[in-house]
């Protein structure tokens, strides 16, 4: 039997129905009914210990016999990330090279114009989280006597692959070598040949050390603190519940979980470079065996997920971690180990000494400019285009990965503390990140040296650079297993047997760089039967590994947004999503090939932009709870996050309700709405939509009345003309500048001025009003907010002098600012005189 009309029980288990129509479903509070006695067990055993019946929120579900879900999904959420992503791919395959040009040349101008704000952000959050960990380190994500769910070993493998497992396989060769030629300490006119390379593993290093897991860590401590701390369904929407109170379960929190999507992409790209590598396929048949090596991938990583987070996904984790360990080691023993060895404790201090600070706040202000703008004339700056190619990419990358690889890494961390946490995921990973490019970074490195070396011999010796040339490769040369002479003397002598041919790097064929690494052990025979296929295909083996969690952490993660956090979903519906995710990226591949993939790829990284709000939003929330969660902790309490944020005394009218609350009742699609959610997101009155569109056009208009209100004594009439003029002036002035813009830069910067001084001149009535009824904020939220969302601050400011008008608020505002209504010194008497005047003065001036 089919239905969506069943309630859920206390444990968010849906009872048996009493229909068996399939609807749409808005859970609420009033649902009593018992839950079938064959998942009592297993609901007692679930990993969130919330009430869905607290958690207003969409739900579509069908039902077995037995009343149990076997398909629970969010409407909305579901349909805004489909629609979003399908739409998306849909333009990348129809127009693959289309797409492409025009989402790069989004991403590069977006990556120059706030590169300030992709690199700003990174130092910000790694102070917050080294902050946190100090100043709430005994902190646990559940309750404060809960214990690790996972092991160690087991906790650090499955964050380690789902974080940045499949990237050490596809960039650990070959970045340090795209960066010997290019990066802003690449030019040789002031650097050295060893100085250059040290720093191309250094920058390489920064970028998948802190860099990567700071936002990672942000979504990690927000999730779990929301979900095992508070009880919060475990989504991105909870994170933000100390901001949006009940609004959380409204339209804006399928906004923010439906905005959430992934795609899969370069590991893919290199199991088939591999594979083409060792023989198994050709060049021509690449991208069918792409397509097989996604399904294959599919297929597996389905049987992970189904198997669940307890032996799917966790045994593999440490399966691939294992054999990452023993490539490491093998290839550290089989290389020059003393060299390698040196350049770790060499790579620690540059790491120290560069990253933590210098590469951490390095914009490459000047390297930037372009030709005509001040470019350097000694040609010695870096490409102008290297930052966006490279750290924006990866700050992008990240940010992009993070909602779903940070709620990854908050569902295994329950029962952590926060300094637990914050070493597992800052100081173990670089340490990692340290020890694997030291070793397979300075190995491609010495390699490339030693290919030049072989250029240089091939001169000396037989006349031509492609002397030693590799009869396979041509930018491979092999190294002479013996000592070679040159008028009887010797000019170059082998230390290490066997290791042969070395490689150029061929940027063309950046996937082979790993593989020709692992090809150069050819001993104990030659290069056909030595130590390069077997090493070859365990790579392979682990990369797919990583790839395989990666995925199947992602369709774990999409699961519990897509069904409002529902901890133990029907299997059927994990299956759903995994083959979603191989129906992508097979259509990605043969409809668009790899410009349709990259295409995707730079959407994906330009919703880093408005992600990285989120993770400031994020910092915010995440201090609120841990303030609140010392609290239980001292004083041995259990102050929920609804009643503290009840506490706090807010405007009546938030900035993001009003006239948006339309879209609550356009989501529901017809549906009745709870009446937890209709009394926090009434339907917008007349009032209330006129008031908005009157402060969209003529915004001026309600600004006059609101200082009357402000400041009602008559000597203040003619200060509030004047306000009034001057902000007109500005709002009309912002406006005619950007409509006939001109290619000036000049007037270019008025418009902007003045579009930052309208912002000031409301900031200032916002925080009068704020201050006058003791409602909590701050000077930076108000600019914020009075700059971008000027209708609805009006708005908000019209709906709360109302609610003082019927005397809701007045004695607040007589506490304070009795010189508002009279001089300080006046005696009571005519204080209260005053503000009978003020009331109705104030409802007389509401007629607006």
């Amino acid at each position: 039997m089919m239905t969506g009309n069943a309630h859920t029980s206390s444990m968010g288990v849906p009872s048996i129905p009493d229909a068996n129509v399939t609807t749409e479903k808005n859970v609420d509070n009033d649902s009593s009914s018992e839950e079938p006695d064959f998942k009592k067990e297993e609901a007692a055993a679930m990993e969130w210990e919330g009430d869905h019946n607290d958690f207003p929120m969409r739900t579509f579900q069908i039902n077995n016999e037995n009343g149990y879900p076997i398909f629970l999904l969010n409407p909305v959420v579901s349909f805004i990330g489909m629609a979003i992503l399908w739409g998306l791919s849909i333009w990348c395959m129809v127009a693959p090279d289309k797409s492409y040009e025009i989402l790069i040349e989004g991403r590069t101008r977006l990556s120059a114009m706030f590169t300030f704000f992709y690199v700003g952000t990174n130092p910000a959050f790694m102070f917050f989280l080294i902050y946190i960990a100090f100043r709430f380190g005994n902190i646990r994500l559940g309750p404060q006597d809960s214990t690790p769910e996972f092991s160690d070993f087991a906790y650090f493998a499955m964050l380690f692959s789902a974080g940045i497992g499949v990237g050490l396989f596809f960039f650990g060769v070959s970045e340090p070598l795209f960066h010997q030629s290019a990066h802003w300490f690449a030019e040789t006119g002031y650097r050295s040949q060893d100085e250059i390379d040290m720093f191309a593993l250094n920058i390489t290093v920064f970028h998948w050390g802190i860099t990567g897991w700071s936002q990672y860590l942000v979504v990690a401590i927000c999730a779990g603190l929301a979900s095992f701390r508070f009880k919060l369904p475990m989504t991105l929407r909870s994170c933000f519940y100390p901001i949006l109170g009940e609004h959380t379960w409204g339209w804006m929190g399928d906004v923010i979980d439906g905005g959430v999507c992934t795609s899969l992409g370069l590991g893919a790209f290199q199991l088939a470079a591999g594979l083409e590598r060792v023989g198994a396929i050709d060049d021509a048949t690449s991208t069918r065996v792409h397509v097989i090596s996604i399904w294959v991938i599919t297929l597996i990583a389905t049987g992970s997920v189904v198997s669940g987070l307890d032996v799917g996904i966790k045994f593999l984790s440490q399966l691939g971690f294992g054999l990452g360990m023993v490539l490491l080691w093998l290839c550290l023993v089989f290389d020059k180990t003393n060299y390698l060895l040196n350049l770790m404790v060499q790579e620690t201090g540059y790491y120290l000494q560069w990253s933590i600070l210098q590469l951490n706040f390095h914009t490459d202000a000047f390297g930037q400019l372009q030709t005509g703008e001040g470019r350097a004339v000694d040609g010695d700056a870096a490409e102008a285009w290297w930052m966006d190619a490279w750290t924006i990419f990866y700050v992008g990358w990240w940010v992009s990965w993070a909602a779903f690889v940070g709620m990854f890494v908050a569902r295994i961390s329950k029962g952590r503390t926060i300094g637990s946490i914050c070493l597992f995921s800052y100081a173990i990973p670089l340490a990692y990140t340290i020890l694997w490019f030291s070793v397979f970074g300075g190995i491609g490195l010495r390699q490339a040296r030693q290919a030049q070396e072989m250029k240089a011999l091939g001169m000396a010796v037989g006349g031509s650079e492609d002397f030693y040339v590799n009869a396979d490769i041509d930018y491979c040369y092999d190294v002479p297993q013996e000592a070679v002479s040159v008028n009887r003397s010797v000019v170059f002598e082998n230390t290490l047997m066997g290791v042969t041919p070395v490689c150029e790097f061929n940027s063309a064929q950046s996937d082979m760089a790993w593989f020709n690494v692992l090809y150069s052990y050819s001993f104990p025979n030659d290069f056909t039967y030595g130590f390069g296929p077997f090493l070859s295909w365990l790579s392979l083996v682990a990369l797919t590994i990583y790839f395989v969690t990666s995925s199947d952490s992602g369709s774990l993660i999409v699961d519990h947004l897509a069904s409002n956090g529902f901890p133990d979903t029907h299997w059927t519906q994990r299956v759903f999503w995994a083959f979603t995710e191989g129906a992508l990226a097979t259509a990605l591949l043969v409809s668009g090939g790899p410009n349709g993939l990259r295409a995707l790829q730079a959407a994906s990284i330009l919703t880093g932009l408005p992600f990285n709000f989120f993770l400031v939003f994020m910092c915010v929330t995440s201090y609120k709870m841990l303030v609140l969660a010392e609290q239980n902790n001292r004083d041995g309490s259990d102050i929920t996050l609804k009643e503290a944020y009840l506490k706090h005394k807010t405007f009546q009218m938030p900035v993001f309700g009003g006239v948006f609350n339309i879209f609550e009742y356009i989501f529901s699609m017809g549906m009745a709405i709870p009446e937890a959610r209709r009394k926090v997101m009434p339907f917008p009155s007349g009032a209330v939509t006129r008031n908005f569109f009157v402060a969209l056009l003529v915004p001026f208009v309600p600004y006059y009345h609101l200082l009357g209100i402000v400041y009602p004594k008559p000597r203040s009439k003619t200060s509030n003309m004047i306000l009034t003029a001057t902000y007109a002036m500005f709002h009309l002035l912002w406006i005619s500048l950007f409509i006939s813009m001109t290619e000036s830069r000049g007037f270019e910067a008025i418009a902007w001025t003045a579009f930052v001084l309208n912002g000031c001149i409301l900031t200032h009535l916002r925080s009068s009003i704020r201050e006058r009824y003791r409602i909590e904020g701050n000077l930076f939220h108000d600019l914020l907010m009075s700059t971008f969302v000027w209708p609805q601050v009006l708005s908000q400011l019209l709906a709360e002098v109302r609610l003082a008008a019927r005397g809701n608020r007045l004695d607040v505002e007589n506490e304070n600012h009795a010189d508002d209504c009279g001089d300080s010194n006046d005696n009571a008497e005519g204080n209260t005189a005053k503000d009978e005047l003020a009331l109705k003065q104030t409802q007389s001036e509401l007629a607006f």
